[in-house]
């Protein structure tokens, strides 16, 4: 989540959504809370478009 954070404000909102969607989706159940979810949920607040659709739709 930080390194597509870090794209995000590099401003590559495309690809830091793809990859923290990526991750997540990759992650466990389990490993899909805390601080990984609290980190993809403040990422997913600074994108918008396309970009904060593909996020979201990985976080629900």
């Amino acid at each position: 989540m930080d390194t597509a954070t870090c794209l995000r404000v590099d401003g590559d909102p495309g690809e830091a959504a793809a990859m923290a969607a990526a991750v997540y989706d990759r992650l466990p159940p389990a490993y899909r809370t805390g601080l990984v979810h609290s980190r993809a949920q403040l990422l997913h607040r600074h994108l918008d478009g396309a970009p904060r659709r593909l996020l979201g739709d990985a976080l629900a």
